[in-house]
This record gives structure tokens, C-alpha cells and sequence, in this order.
């Protein structure tokens, strides 16, 4: 592909996200935090010493079901110190008194409770309320709780109880959920037992459905997409402008030097690339990458370029451009696909995530191979630029980890991977030389 037009074509794309509506504002400009449940902790505890009943929460857990109308049943319970648990037994209006001067008194998230209830429950105080309009359905039956997000400017929700967890209809799955928060496959909870999962992000979502199969999975995401589209694209801007552009000019520059080196070199670059492989598989050793879909793709990597290298020295001419790009991409998207379906989870996207960053290295091969040979090098090219939003895009909204964080770890991905598609792209380039032994190999037919 001719740098100019992949550099206007990237950058028009580029400017075009990055223009979107920002939506950040300033942090002095945020509202006060508010408490989730606000019963479950200190703002309890300070409503009782103004009533005159002195309480300790020993400890507490909130529970909420949404139903298949979008309401949600609010349940806090709320262990109490033992005198203040008896004073509320003994008088169960004075408990119903300071439950309700606590939600009127203190930040509480939820201001349209009904139905409030209190009882007590031998030492722990039970609160139920319902609030409505917390969900709606949107594609394929799916169950879309999007009383969490908010587009606009708000104050940090955090989570004063010790357990909060929210579940779906009764037999329904948990299908999406912000990465920082723990999950299992019917509920999203959040604990104290983990410091990223404090607050409650303003860009929560979570989806439940009849079930986690992959296509119920794709209809959440269908449905998510269509709720806050341009929120999406602009979280995608941010986390995606740095990353591919440093990628274009990667790939530009690489593209450019292989007018210089000369020579087929297969037999030094086929070890080279294969040493590469099990240096990638040391480092997955070392970091013990043993489980999930991710470290299934990192080690397929290793095993590739391994496989690629060892082939490209022992027999150079039976891998053609054909087959290049079949060794190097069939794998990646069976491993991929099969993953996704055999790892069900809050997240199963994170296989075709994974796919777009391995598949951008691998790339570099035939597209050093079609470079060498003068064939066409736009697909391929624009595929590797591509790979940041390909990442990207399953993952948004980026929750608690923030556009900020995941961009950082961008750029320092492409980095990496410029500097490993380099030498694997020379790889490419040698193998396209042999295939064209009796033709002039002075480096200068192909084209940047």
C-alpha cells in the first residue's frame, strides 16, 4: 500500500473519532460521593447517633434482583452490635425511623426507592425496597441493566456494604460486566475483599440473558452498542488515536527500509524468528500464563513463530504466500472462536481482542513476502493498523480501568509488536526471494 494513501486513510479516520463530544469534565466539578446502599455502613451508623440509638455495623451485604419488568429488589442485611439489635427488636419502628432518616438525611445512589420495608432478623437488620426502570430488553431477550450508567457528570457511587452483589431474572446468565468486578456466571459482585471494586463506574452496564451461549453473548454487545453508541466511539478515539498512529508510522518505516537490505537471508532470519517464539514462551512462563483464552492466544503466538522460523530454514520453498497467510491467521481465528465458545463468561470477547493483537505479529510475514514480491500489500497493511480498534472494541466501556490506562497499555503493545513484526517481517521479505531466484534481488522491486 502506498504510504500516502494509508496515512491519509488512518488519519481521516483518526480525526473523525477523535472529534466526537468528549464528555470529561474537570474532577472539582463532580458531585459529592454517594453510597450504594447506604444502610450497610457509616452513614447508618451516624443517622442511629443522631436518633439517640449508638450502632455498630459488624458487617453487611446488599443484594439486588432485577426482574423481567426491569425492577430492581433491593435487599440490605445489616448485622448489628448486640445492644442496638436488641433496642431495635424491642421498638421495630424506631429501626423503620432510622432507616428512612438515613436515605433522607446522606448522599444515597438510589432516590426512587417504593416499598420500603425493615424488619429485624435476630441481630441483623433487614431493609427491602424496589426501584423501577433499573433494565429494559434489548436484542435477542437480552436484559440490559443500565441503571449504573450515566452519560452525564455524577459523583463517586461507592460501595459502602461488604458484599454487594446483583443478579437477573431467576435462571438467567450474566453475560456482560465491567472487567474490575468479580463475577460468576449468574451474578456481578462487588467486595471488599478487592480494592478495584470500591465504587460502582458511571459507565456500568451489565446483561443477563437465557443463556451464555455465544450468540445471546453478541446480542448483549448488539444491545450495549445501540444504548451508548457515541459514548463508545469516543471511548474508542481516546484509547485507539495514540496506538494506531504510531502504528502507521511503524509500518511505513518498516516498509521504507526494505528497500535497503538486499538478500534472501532465509537461513539467518527462519532461526532468528523461531528463537523469537521461545523467547515470547519463556516470558509467558515466567508470568505463568497457564489459563483463559488470552493466555491460550500468547502461547499459540509463541508456537507459530517457532513453527514459522524452524519450516523457513529447513524448507523455504514450500511456504508460499498462500500459505503464509493461511499458517498465520487460520490458526489465530480457530483458536479464537473455539475459546470463546469453550470459556463462557462475563467477557468472552476477550478471545477476538487477543486475536487482533497476536494476529497483527504473524501479519508482518506475508505482508513481508508480498512486499518482496511487488504484489498487493493494502489488505494486509491496513489489517496490522487496524489491530488497536479491532482490540479495543469488544472491551468498551472500559469501566473502572479507564481510556487512559488501556491506551498506555496500547502503545506500549505496538512498540512491542513493531519491534517483533521487524524481524518477522524481514522473515517475510527473504522467503518472497525465494520464490524469485532468477529475477533481479537487489531489494528494489517492491514498493512502500
Amino acid at each position: 500500500m502506498r504510504p500516502r494513501t494509508l496515512v491519509l486513510a488512518t488519519v481521516a479516520l483518526l480525526v473523525a473519532l477523535a472529534a466526537l463530544p468528549i464528555g470529561s469534565v474537570p474532577a472539582e466539578a463532580r458531585p459529592p460521593p454517594e453510597a450504594v446502599c447506604g444502610v450497610c455502613g457509616e452513614t447508618f451508623e451516624k443517622a442511629g447517633d443522631d436518633a439517640g440509638v449508638p450502632l455498630t455495623v459488624e458487617s453487611s451485604t446488599l443484594r439486588v434482583r432485577v426482574g423481567d419488568d426491569g425492577v430492581g429488589t433491593w435487599t440490605a442485611r445489616v448485622e448489628l452490635d448486640s445492644e442496638s439489635a436488641a433496642t431495635f427488636r424491642e421498638n421495630p419502628e424506631r429501626l423503620d425511623s432510622v432507616v428512612r432518616q438515613t436515605f433522607d438525611d446522606y448522599r444515597v445512589f438510589t432516590d426512587d426507592r417504593r416499598r420500603l420495608e425493615t424488619r429485624m432478623d435476630g441481630d441483623t437488620a433487614v431493609v427491602t425496597f424496589e426501584v423501577p426502570e433499573m433494565a429494559y430488553r434489548g436484542y435477542g431477550d437480552v436484559l440490559v441493566v443500565d441503571y449504573f450508567h450515566d452519560d452525564g457528570v455524577r459523583g463517586t457511587v461507592y460501595v459502602d456494604a461488604d458484599r454487594f452483589v446483583v443478579t437477573g431474572p431467576e435462571g438467567s446468565s450474566l453475560l456482560t460486566a465491567p472487567t474490575e468486578v468479580q463475577t460468576t456466571e449468574t451474578a456481578a459482585v462487588w467486595s471488599d475483599d478487592d480494592e478495584a471494586a470500591s465504587s460502582v463506574g458511571s459507565q456500568t452496564y451489565l446483561t443477563f440473558g437465557p443463556d451464555a451461549g455465544l450468540a445471546t453473548t453478541a446480542a448483549a454487545y448488539a444491545s450495549l452498542a445501540a444504548d451508548s453508541g457515541p459514548g463508545i466511539l469516543t471511548n474508542l478515539a481516546w484509547v485507539a488515536f495514540v496506538p494506531t498512529l504510531v502504528l502507521t508510522i511503524g509500518v511505513l518505516l518498516i516498509r521504507h527500509f526494505d528497500r535497503r537490505f538486499g538478500g534472501r537471508g532465509v537461513r539467518r532470519f527462519g532461526p532468528a524468528v523461531a528463537g523469537l517464539g521461545v523467547m515470547w514462551g519463556l516470558c509467558l512462563l515466567v508470568v505463568r500464563a497457564f489459563s483463559g483464552s488470552v493466555a491460550a492466544m500468547a502461547w499459540l503466538l509463541a508456537l507459530q513463530l517457532v513453527a514459522v522460523g524452524v519450516v523457513s530454514a529447513v524448507r523455504p520453498e514450500a511456504l508460499g504466500f498462500r500459505r503464509l497467510v493461511a499458517a498465520t491467521v487460520g490458526p489465530q481465528v480457530a483458536l479464537a472462536v473455539a475459546t470463546a465458545i469453550a470459556m463462557p463468561g462475563p467477557n468472552p470477547w476477550f478471545s477476538l481482542s487477543a486475536l487482533a493483537l497476536a494476529a497483527a505479529v504473524v501479519l508482518f510475514l506475508p505482508l513481508g513476502y508480498a512486499a518482496r514480491r511487488d504484489e498487493g500489500t493494502r489488505p494486509l497493511s491496513l489489517a496490522i493498523v487496524a489491530a488497536p480498534v479491532a482490540f479495543a472494541l469488544p472491551l468498551v466501556p472500559f469501566g473502572g480501568y479507564g481510556v487512559l490506562f488501556v491506551g498506555l497499555l496500547l502503545v506500549v503493545w505496538v512498540l512491542v509488536t513493531l519491534a517483533a513484526g521487524a524481524l518477522v517481517y524481514r522473515l517475510g521479505w527473504a522467503l518472497g526471494g525465494e520464490s524469485t531466484r532468477g529475477q533481479p534481488d537487489d531489494g528494489t522491486r517492491a514498493t512502500a
